[in-house]
């Protein structure tokens, strides 16, 4: 009896290890959408301050370039790609309602205001406190608390500072923490 309840915790703690491993997997996700969003965010703020009529063009350049090379990663991905566990399902999902969420946040910004970016903040945070959660992977939980700090910051700032709070916020919520998932996927 007491055999088989080692083995079935052994199971467990295999299951949950074969999860980590393919969250660690999805590093490159968490690097590329950091990396994009902070500089486009970055580049918009430095367009701003020189008066640049073409101060969003950041965004119609790193975005589109991200989308490619997401899709690129997934294509490669979908070849190896093995049955799901239940708490790898829960995350998909997480984050394919944060992708519609923010694409609403952006695409009815003008009546947000310049409270748009202290929002996705918001959403930052939540997603990135979920996924670390499920995984306890304390750079994301990090990461996300970060986030929400700089959120509430961004209610109280005008939009240029706004833009800085959140190149600071991808890059203690997605590129930081995926270059320590990174890292440690190299280690293991």
């Amino acid at each position: 009896m007491e055999n088989s309840n080692q083995q079935n915790l052994d199971l467990i703690a295999q299951m949950i290890k074969t999860a980590q491993r393919r969250f660690y997997d999805d590093s490159p996700y968490y690097i590329l959408w950091g990396v994009a969003v902070f500089f486009a965010s970055l580049l918009q703020f430095v367009l701003i301050r020189y008066q640049s009529d073409n101060n969003g063009i950041g965004w119609a350049i790193f975005i589109p370039a991200a989308i490619i090379v997401q899709l690129i990663i997934l294509t490669k991905q979908k070849k190896k790609e093995k049955v799901k566990t239940h708490v790898e399902s829960v995350l998909i999902y997480m984050w394919i309602a944060f992708g519609i969420s923010l694409f609403i946040i952006i695409f009815f910004s003008q009546k947000l205001g310049l409270g748009t970016y202290p929002v996705i903040l918001c959403l930052y945070a939540l997603s990135t406190f979920v996924s670390g959660g499920a995984f306890k992977i304390k750079a994301f939980l990090f990461g996300s608390i970060c986030c929400w700090i700089l959120a509430i910051v961004g209610f109280f700032v005008d939009f240029q500072i706004q833009l800085l709070l959140l190149a600071a916020g991808v890059l203690v919520a997605f590129i930081i923490p995926g270059i320590i998932l990174r890292s440690s996927e190299k280690a293991a």
